[in-house]
């Protein structure tokens, strides 16, 4: 077990350095390591990081100067916490990697961890919400403002495991047979928010699902699903979808209608995931490299790159990643991309603003700085479905969706 948790805190270590959590699992996992074991660890570890910084502050003063050993300290608390190894098991093995890291601190690490398994009851409930929930204080600070009925919830509902709901292909299969299909293959699911979506439970490998090589469905959370309804399609119309990789609002807009879609993304890397999906899913779309001033869309989509605040049990490394610097260049991004659609938009067409975030400032505070600037813009009312938790067009994450951010303009 040591070598794995060797590895789990190199991982860490280089995650709080600001390199992405997947590249680093594909960089640090060999085969002879338990991959499953060390992305538990990891993911458990960063979901509690700020729980665990603090713990661990009561324990050790002064800066520890080896940073794998204070990141191998904070696997293992939160190993403590939550795994149901034997908790002496735990320690000794921590110890041996301890040993393995840098052998000047093996006593530190034992010292530290048989201490809180003496006192660990204490910390189980803080009194301060960014240390309980394990979020930064500006993070906490700005969800009580902006959200005094719901922001614990919120704050809970990130530390949860995201669940797995999947969309089906209409164009290759209905709603109903492929419910048939689940139940042929015992797969455990249930219907949610008014049995609308499918939720797929205790599955690890999605590819294993009936009909995957098929393109019979796609996972998509049900927030995002709602995007293609709030665009008011028609078949022939242009469309462009302008943050599209990795293609799941596009490909959801080709299921359903028959439109001339461009989809369009910065990253190239990214672009081959739209590829990828709509070959798997038997759609067409013409991918661009660059957007053609002189063409004109009847709608346009831009789901923009955001804080991902409203995501983050799918995303937990956003804790750890984003400051509260990044918001605000965050929302000069967003209205830059706003104003760069609205100009290839033709006149009684319409734009939907998506996000992913739960922060008014890159939500309804560029909506307004876009309104006040493009007096040719007007917002349009949508409609929420059933069973949705939502306050005015901003989704409150829950068990069952995501907190995306919809707005509709409207080019008068």
């Amino acid at each position: 077990m040591y070598k794995d948790l060797v590895q789990a805190a190199k991982i860490l270590s280089d995650l709080c350095s600001g390199r992405k959590i997947d590249s680093l699992f594909d960089r640090f996992l060999k085969e002879e390591n338990n991959k499953n074991f060390i992305k538990d660890i990891v993911y458990g570890s960063v979901r509690d990081f700020y729980l665990n910084d603090y713990i661990l502050k009561k324990y050790v003063k002064k800066d520890i100067k080896d940073h794998l050993i204070r990141c191998l300290l904070m696997n293992t608390i939160y190993q403590i916490n939550h795994q149901s190894k034997t908790e002496f098991t735990v320690v000794n093995e921590s110890v041996k990697a301890a040993k393995k890291i840098n052998n000047n601190f093996y006593n530190l690490v034992n010292a530290v961890l048989r201490n809180f398994l003496r006192e660990k009851d204490k910390f189980i409930a803080p009194d301060e919400m960014d240390i309980r929930y394990s979020y930064p204080q500006w993070w906490v600070n700005d969800l009580v403002k902006e959200y005094p009925n719901d922001f614990e919830a919120i704050l809970a509902i990130g530390n949860t495991r995201a669940t797995t709901v999947i969309r089906i292909n209409q164009r290759q299969i209905s709603f109903n047979d492929y419910i048939d299909l689940l139940e042929q293959a015992n797969i455990d699911y249930e219907l949610t928010l008014d049995d609308q979506y499918i939720q797929i439970n205790n599955i690890k490998d999605i590819t294993m699902l009936p009909g995957y090589e098929r393109g019979n469905f796609y996972v998509q959370d049900p927030a995002a699903q709602l995007a293609c309804n709030f665009l008011d399609l028609e078949n022939g119309m242009n469309v462009l979808d302008l943050c599209s990789a990795p293609g799941g609002k596009a490909t959801h807009i080709l299921e359903r209608f028959d439109v001339d879609l461009d989809c369009h993304d910065i990253s190239k890397e990214r672009i081959k995931l739209i590829k990828s999906n709509m070959k798997r899913l038997q759609l067409k779309a013409n991918i661009i490299d660059k957007i053609e001033n002189k063409k004109r869309y009847d709608r346009i989509l831009i789901d923009a790159p955001c804080s991902g605040s409203g995501v983050v049990r799918r995303n937990i490394d956003i804790k750890l990643m984003r400051k509260q610097k990044d918001i605000e260049k965050f929302g000069n991004q967003q209205l830059k991309l706003l104003e760069e659609g609205w100009k290839i938009l033709k006149s009684g067409g319409k734009l939907l603003y998506v996000t992913c975030s739960i922060f008014k400032y890159e939500n309804e505070n560029i909506v307004m700085r876009f309104l006040s600037k493009n007096k040719n813009a007007s917002s349009q009312d949508i409609e929420i479905p059933n069973g949705f938790k939502y306050k005015n067009t901003q989704l409150i994450p829950n068990q069952f969706h995501d907190g995306l951010y919809f707005k509709v303009f409207s080019k008068n």
